[in-house]
């Protein structure tokens, strides 16, 4: 689930050519091909440095800010396509937080968990341009993560619990698209952003199956990652 490669895919077919709705695309990707929600079932984002790791990674990464930047004229421009395509985001993270209790009810959390895991640890490297990546697509380990761990749908409750780590963390993800609106005066180079991005991700991916890693660690490495990225 590299957005940027997501995004070419996807752009060939669909036509999209205003900067909001190719925001909005990128935005919903998490949301559509169930990484959001298995990270949600396996208690990957519990704590606010979580949320946090989760919202600048799997959300506003490189891709969206690729788009952003490349899609607007200034910083008017970039805030007319934040406004357009937070709703988006916010509406559907709150869906499948409103879904998640189903999709916990389906298959096994546990191999959900490692499975969410290899999904993270593929998208890690495959933002840091690996080779050996491409034998090892994010989609296609979702897919069969998903296939392993089906148990058949047991009894369904409603819960409510997921809103609000899912509303955080997308609140979180548009609060960084409004801030990075301010860098558009900067001329930045987005791959120190992608690597930044890609060890957050593997740091992500190796706290969910239980290495333990201080909280702060995520946000400051990409924090790093951004100033490294500013240029005048």
């Amino acid at each position: 689930m590299v957005l940027e490669r997501y995004f070419a895919g996807a752009s060939r077919h669909l036509s999209i050519r205003d900067g909001s709705k190719k925001l909005s695309f990128i935005l919903c990707l998490p949301l559509i091909d169930g990484v959001f929600a298995t990270l949600l079932v396996t208690g990957a984002v519990n704590t606010f440095s979580q949320m946090l790791n989760v919202a600048v990674t799997i959300f506003t990464g490189a891709g969206a800010l690729a788009v952003l930047y490349s899609e607007s004229e200034g910083r008017e421009d970039a805030l007319r396509i934040v406004n357009q395509s937070i709703p988006v985001l916010i509406i559907g993270s709150l869906i499948v937080a409103l879904i998640s209790p189903v999709f916990e009810s389906i298959f096994n959390t546990t191999l959900l968990k490692y499975t969410a895991s290899l999904t993270v640890l593929s998208i890690s490297i495959q933002l840091a341009d690996i080779s050996l990546a491409d034998k090892f697509p994010p989609q296609a380990i979702m897919l069969t993560g998903l296939l392993l761990s089906f148990q058949g749908l047991t009894a369904a409750s409603i819960t409510l619990e997921y809103i609000y780590p899912a509303l955080v963390t997308a609140g979180l993800a548009s609060l960084g698209l409004y801030l990075s609106t301010y860098l558009k005066q900067y001329d930045m180079n987005l791959a120190y952003i992608r690597y930044g991005g890609s060890l957050v991700l593997l740091i992500v991916g190796l706290s969910l199956i239980g290495l333990k890693i201080p909280d702060p660690v995520g946000p400051l490495v990409l924090t790093l990652a951004v100033l490294t990225s500013l240029r005048k």
